[in-house]
């Protein structure tokens, strides 16, 4: 996810938790190119059992990922999820970023565009 400085130091001034950016190595052919970072978006969090199928593959031995397809309907495991970042990467699925209410309100506040939502519940 790249985030134009501005943008990222606005949300740190917010007090958005752990919300990292890094440079990136993209070259622009325009004289001044706009300074992008790439969030640092660390993993935590794991889908809820019920909505994983029943006949789930194990895990690899060696790096321990499963062969999973994204359920239509994601359910957060709860007790898995950080309290202590607003922004990160779903462990088990490394694609899905997910951001906490505080992070969605401040978003919405500062009226930062390029974003979609969505509500994934909890259990």
């Amino acid at each position: 996810m790249l985030a134009h400085r501005e943008t990222v130091e606005r949300l740190q001034a917010e007090g958005l938790r752990d919300i990292k950016g890094r440079r990136t190595e993209l070259r622009f052919r325009k004289k001044n190119p706009p300074e992008l970072l790439e969030l640092e978006l660390h993993p935590y969090g794991q889908l809820h059992a019920d909505c994983l199928p029943p006949d789930l593959p194990p895990p690899c031995e060696t790096c321990g990922r499963q062969e999973l397809s994204l359920p239509e309907q994601p359910i957060l495991e709860a007790a898995s999820l950080p309290t202590h970042v607003d922004l990160f990467r779903l462990a088990s699925f490394l694609t899905l970023i997910i951001g906490n209410e505080r992070f969605v309100d401040t978003v919405r506040r500062l009226d930062l565009g390029g974003i979609v939502f969505r509500e994934l519940p909890a259990r």
